[in-house]
Parts: C-alpha cells; structure tokens; sequence
C-alpha cells in the first residue's frame, strides 16, 4: 500500500480492528446527518421514532460483533451495502433514526451471502433488539433498495478494505475493548439452543442471495 505498514495479512481472521474502524465512520456521518432537516418522505421501515439509546459503536461492539460472531469479510460486505442503499437511493440519508436497524440487517445479509454457517432470522432478531417480524421486513426492504444485488466485485471489496485500513494506520483506537466472546445475547435463555438447526444454518441446505448484476459504485456514504 506505499505507507510503510505490515501487510493486511498481519491481522486475519480479527475484524475487532475494522469493527472500530466502522464505528467511528458511521458515527461521525450520522452526528453530520443528524443535523440536517429531516423530511417526512424519507421515512423508511428502517426509522424508528427516537434515537435509540444504545450507541452505533456499543451496538457493533457489545451486541453485533459480540454475539453474532461476524468475520472481518463480513462487516466490510455489510459496510458495502449500507454504501449501496444510499447510492441506490438518493433521498436516502443514514441518520441516528435508522443507522441500527441497516446494521443488524446488513450484517445478516453480508452473513448469509459470505459464510458457510450462520445464524437464523429469529436469532439476528435477538441480537439486533427487534422483532423477527420486523427484521423479516427489513431484510426484503434492504433487498429491494440495492435491486436484490449482493455480488460484490473483488476489486471493489479490495479498495473498501484498503480504505478502512489507511484509517486504521494500524494503532489501536482509543478506549478500544475487545469484548470476550460469546455464543449468545442475553435474550436467548439457553447456550445450547444456538447450535440447534432452528439456529443455525449451512449453505448447502438454504437459499443464498447470489446475484450477478452489481452495478459499480463509489464509497459515496462515508466520504
């Protein structure tokens, strides 16, 4: 990359890094949106009412990464298709109002296009904090804004985690924690029942969101 670090090698497999990373960004993009005006026909099944009281980073941190045991090629699809919401939608504007709800629901998509395994509708319910119903909705809302479009381009997927990397410049961000992990939110009553089949799922036994018909597009969102 031309700027004297280790290789992005250096760090596999750990995306507590980037989660930070991502946190700061969107952060930062939602305190500059939530100063805009706001406009009742913007309002989509991802606004809640009031900010909710569980910040973008403790939500990432505390519930997603926590729980939902996402990897770091994940949280950087996930990011992507935040992107693409906004680029796809342009009166679409990511604010405190629905910046969790595109979270927990990108990151489920990102899962269930990426990973072999992961876990089920009801669970990522659990751990977002809404209904299943609800994160039902979302999932088909967030399909039908990015035109049921997941492939992403390795080249466009290289240049987003590069980005996140030169933000990163490889120090450990202020009063990082890396929470110890865990197999299941504090809703779920029982550890056990995560790795039942009603939870999780391969990707040999259901239907994966493969498409071919991404459109190119820029990191516009966290310009």
């Amino acid at each position: 990359m031309g700027h004297g670090h280790e290789p992005l090698e250096a760090f596999p497999g750990c995306p507590t890094r980037i989660v930070h990373v991502i946190a700061q960004l969107l952060t930062d993009l939602v305190s500059r949106n939530d100063q805009l005006p706001a406009v009742a026909a913007q309002v989509t099944p991802f606004h809640s009412s009031k900010p909710p009281a569980i910040s973008v980073s403790s939500y990432l941190v505390d519930r997603i990464l926590k729980y939902a045991g996402v990897s770091e090629e994940t949280m950087i699809l996930a990011l992507i298709y935040i992107d693409l919401v906004v680029q796809c939608n342009p009166a679409f504007v990511i604010t405190s109002l629905n910046i969790h709800r595109l979270l927990i629901t990108s990151v489920m998509l990102a899962s269930k296009y990426f990973d072999d395994l992961y876990y089920n509708n009801a669970y990522y319910a659990r751990v977002g904090g809404i209904s299943v119903a609800e994160v039902n909705n979302l999932e088909m809302e967030m399909l039908r804004m990015i035109s049921f479009s997941l492939y992403v381009a390795p080249e466009q997927y290289d240049r987003y985690r590069s980005s996140l990397y030169d933000q990163l410049q490889w120090t450990k961000p202020a009063g990082m924690h890396v929470p110890a992990p865990m197999s299941v939110p504090p809703s779920v009553s029982s550890p056990s029942s995560v790795d039942s089949p009603e939870v999780m799922v391969h990707h040999s036994t259901s239907q994966h969101y493969h498409t071919g018909m991404l459109h190119p597009f820029h990191p516009t969102a966290f310009a």
